[in-house]
């Protein structure tokens, strides 16, 4: 039974831990929409890949996506829209 507990956790851990496909095909979902700026969010994020969020055109929405691709709390303090910083910093 102890065996079994052992080999299951490192299971889990596998799986939490080692990047999937799944997240490629999370990403395939962001086509699908229709606003640039979402979609390009939704790809960075999705593909954890800054780059991305380069190409949104609304400075706040860049800034809150660099913040959330880069794990970098200090990009929250460059947007102007309050409501958007605080969603910024909450998340933090």
């Amino acid at each position: 039974m102890q065996k079994f507990c052992v080999i299951s956790a490192i299971l889990i851990l596998v799986f939490l831990v080692v990047p999937t496909s799944s997240s490629l095909a999370d990403a395939s979902r962001c086509y699908s929409i229709q606003d640039h700026d979402r979609q390009t969010y939704c790809l960075a994020t999705a593909k954890r890949e800054a780059s991305y969020c380069y190409s949104i055109q609304n400075r706040n929405f860049q800034q809150f996506c660099l913040a959330q691709v880069k794990g970098e709390k200090s990009y929250c303090y460059s947007i102007q829209e309050h409501d958007l910083q605080n969603q910024c910093l909450a998340s933090f």
